[in-house]
């Protein structure tokens, strides 16, 4: 299968994307050892109990940092029209991964203590952060994973906000209008070629973070009714890891399916600064329809109906500037209804 979209090239989407699918397979991984747990019935303490909580704690908030990498880069994108440098990108890479790396390795390497034993060790079905942390749970991966699906929801809705022309900087302030269904014309006004062409991306990418918070859902439910002293089934349990597990899957048919309205970006003027408009000018208000206006009383009159003359007729059609168009089958006729037009 071709994950990569040739439209996106000069856009630097591409190496967020894959480092997103490089935290899923991590996430795999961890899923994978369960395998081995299952084989022995049991869950031991050991190097590879230790390495799946490493990996498993790894995927996740790789998942959860590349998640909001990739919303923020869209919104800078869409949003701001600011184009990420070949340099940039490999120094947010760089900084990003080692941010995972951090995190990870900060608890066995520095949180550990020999009075709350192991850091990474069995957690139920299987081995992660173990619950003598309880407070670096929460804040070393389930806040990162909030935290980023919360932000992901207010980038991506910013972004088709201001696409759909909703979202506008008039006089050097932000605006935000709704019109009823019928006057969405309105909205057209504020949009440019490059805003007509990515609405559809953006609709589209705003459930990119619905998703990943749909199925962190159940998983950090089980977690937090087991951490409270509850009980939890083991069908529960896998159901709401197999759930979890499924964020690569979503991720790739959610690509697979907004790739196919992206415009190509080396032909689409993406990096143009949009077109300003004053809150003074008509523009800001909307364009009002154009209406027809009324004929003049002069132009109303008919040759035979007024009673006028042919020539009374002619010399008060030349006053208004018309021409009547006339036929052999015309010539003649009494109450002619043939239109006038208009010459400039």
């Amino acid at each position: 299968m071709k994950w990569r979209c040739p439209n996106l090239r000069n856009t630097r989407v591409v190496p967020f994307f894959v480092s997103l699918l490089v935290a899923n397979v991590l996430q795999a991984i961890g899923t994978l050892i369960n395998g081995k747990w299952a084989q022995d019935r049991a869950v031991q303490e050991g190097v590879l109990c230790h390495a799946q909580g490493g990996i498993k704690q790894a995927g996740n908030v790789a998942m959860a940092l590349w998640s909001f990498t990739l919303s923020l880069h869209v919104f800078m994108l869409l949003f701001y029209r600011v184009a990420l440098t070949r340099k940039l990108c490999w120094i947010w890479l760089s900084v990003g991964w080692f941010l995972v790396a951090f995190v990870v390795l900060i608890g066995p390497t520095t949180i550990q203590t020999p009075e709350r034993g192991s850091y990474f060790g069995p957690t139920g079905f299987w081995c992660w952060i173990t619950q003598q942390y309880p407070a670096e749970q929460f804040f070393l991966e389930y806040f990162f994973e909030f935290l980023s699906a919360v932000l992901s929801f207010f980038l991506y809705t910013a972004v088709l906000l201001r696409v759909r022309g909703n979202l506008v900087k008039t006089s050097g302030r932000w605006n935000l209008r709704f019109v009823p269904h019928g006057e969405r014309w309105v909205l057209a006004i504020r949009r440019d070629a490059v805003d007509g062409y990515m609405m559809h991306v953006a609709a589209r990418m705003v459930w990119y973070p619905v998703a990943y918070t749909i199925l962190l859902i159940p998983v950090t439910i089980a977690r937090f009714v087991s951490f409270s002293g509850h009980n939890v089934s083991f069908r529960a349990m896998m159901f709401a890891d197999f759930v979890f597990n499924l964020q690569g899957l979503v991720n790739v048919v959610l690509l697979l399916t907004t790739r196919r309205f992206v415009p190509d970006t080396e032909a689409l003027p993406i990096f143009t600064p949009r077109k300003r408009i004053s809150v003074s000018s008509p523009e800001a208000l909307g364009i009002t329809p154009f209406v027809l206006p009324p004929p003049p009383p002069q132009a109303a009159r008919q040759d035979s109906v007024f009673g006028a003359t042919k020539e009374e007729s002619e010399v008060g059609e030349s006053e208004l500037g018309l021409t009547r168009t006339v036929s052999a089958s015309t010539v003649g006729t009494v109450g002619s209804q043939t239109p006038f037009l208009h010459i400039r």
